[in-house]
């Protein structure tokens, strides 16, 4: 075997294991996200009577809050578990645009990355134009 064959050979094998530990990484923060946001409805569904406005903006404005956080935790669980089934379909560390392979880094960074590096910077680019 050829010194390239076996450093290839090495290299697919680290990429294996890293969308392995990739992929668990996901439905943990998957799994911790699912149940944040529970914890977060229970917070947002309490019924009770503010003392005076002050109480009752002080709450208002929380409540908000709260349901800001909510909506942006359940983008985020939506794109990990839409990682997650690019995982099971093979497709995972592709850039849904170009199909060329999303780096380690990015995907360690933002494990549910769907583009790579380029077509992001160019999407959000072309989102900042609008």
């Amino acid at each position: 075997m050829k010194n390239r064959e076996v450093v290839h050979m090495s290299a697919a094998k680290n990429g294996v294991k890293k969308k392995g530990t990739l992929e668990k990484l996901l439905t943990s923060q998957r799994d911790e996200l699912r149940a944040r946001i529970t914890g977060r409805l229970d917070e947002v569904y309490i019924d009770r009577e503010p003392d005076d406005e002050a109480a009752l903006a002080s709450d208002s404005v929380t409540t908000d809050m709260t349901v800001a956080t909510l909506e942006r935790e359940r983008r985020t669980l939506e794109e990990i578990e839409s990682a997650l089934e690019r995982v099971k379909k093979g497709t995972y560390g592709l850039c849904a645009f170009c199909g060329e392979s999303i780096t380690t880094a990015r995907l360690e960074a933002l494990p549910w990355a769907r583009l790579c590096i380029h077509c992001a910077g160019r999407a959000s680019n072309s989102a900042a134009a609008d």
